[in-house]
């Protein structure tokens, strides 16, 4: 997901740059006589044209039954209808060492990509100039916003309260590979069935003794079908080997939640992996700590933002518990020993 969230974000950001460059030409043509010319492609042109090449259909594969942000939007359609591709493709098998183009000969394939190129971004700046694509953007921004807001919101309470927390981080895995249309909508009814089945156990069950907060998002990729990213708040004074807390409830998804058709990832269990530590024991003084937890929830929210999946219900792909009212009066954070 990593991989591909980067991929998103360059296509949303390369969007900005065909935006803010308007006149930029993409290739400079000269005729240099005999029926030869030269062309010369700008930074610009061989950024949307590497962009295509090795990130268009993976960002498709990636996320197949997903909307996306409207600056990835509108490149991914326009890409696919101007057909720059095969274009480009056409282009690189010429495996050219020069810039100098016969007419009648490799120029064509040139031409056919300048062509298509500079159409594709007429295409863009016509979309993104109208009322309507302004807001899109308004809206998304302000959605991802107010799930920004309200995730720091919700773990600065957390640690107002507790003077430590067990945070634990899991990826839980669904039955794996999507073979059909029908399959897609199966089994998002069952991993959503089987989250509200895990989060209300965690009501009686042991397990989760000393819970105090949760974050959760679910994601689909091609590969692993559905699976859950789960953030877990445990009060550190009462829970203190959250790599073992973290393999328990690991083991009591796949065993019991899911009968054993689901997996797991203990990302805890793999902590000299994260260079920016936001899991295991968090002091409340550990700003650095705090900050790098804050950054992590926030890529998750940053993926939602990019690529929003389309869920049979229309239901929520992210959450979390609820938002805990600052402490009054001379009540403090209780100090754990």
């Amino acid at each position: 997901m990593t991989t591909l969230s980067n991929q998103l974000h360059h296509i949303g950001q390369l969007t900005r740059a065909i935006i803010n460059h308007p006149n930029d030409p993409l290739y400079t043509v000269i005729d240099q006589g005999n029926s030869m010319f030269q062309v010369t492609p700008t930074e610009l042109a061989i950024t949307i044209e590497n962009t295509v090449l090795h990130s268009l259909y993976e960002i498709l594969e990636g996320f197949p039954i997903h909307d996306f942000h409207p600056f990835i939007s509108v490149f991914v359609r326009n890409a696919l209808d101007c057909n720059l591709r095969p274009s480009i493709e056409h282009h690189r098998a010429l495996k050219k060492t020069d810039d100098l183009y016969q007419i009648g000969g490799d120029y064509d394939v040139m031409l056919d990509i300048i062509i298509r190129m500079r159409t594709f971004v007429k295409q863009i700046l016509e979309v993104t100039g109208g009322f309507e694509f302004k807001d899109l953007i308004y809206n998304a921004h302000r959605t991802a916003n107010k799930n920004h807001e309200g995730m720091v919101r919700y773990i600065d309470s957390l640690f107002e309260r507790y003077s430590r927390l067990a945070v634990i981080r899991l990826d839980l895995y669904e039955d794996g590979f999507i073979m059909s249309q029908r399959d897609i909508e199966k089994k998002y009814w069952q991993a959503k069935y089987d989250l509200k089945h895990l989060l209300n156990n965690a009501k009686m069950n042991s397990l989760f003794d000393h819970m105090v907060g949760y974050i959760w998002t679910l994601e689909y990729g091609p590969e692993r079908g559905y699976h859950y990213h789960l953030v877990l708040f445990f009060d550190g004074s009462q829970v203190r080997d959250d790599v073992y807390r973290a393999w328990e409830i690991g083991e009591y998804w796949k065993l019991v939640i899911t009968n054993g058709r689901g997996s797991y990832w203990n990302c805890n269990a793999e902590k000299s992996k994260y260079p920016h530590l936001g899991i295991g024991m968090i002091h409340h003084r550990d700003v650095e700590k705090i900050n790098n937890l804050k950054q992590a929830a926030a890529y998750l929210i940053k993926v939602d933002h990019f690529v929003r999946m389309l869920t049979p219900d229309g239901g929520r792909t992210f959450g979390r518990g609820i938002l805990l009212p600052p402490r009054t009066g001379n009540v403090g954070r209780p100090r754990a020993a």
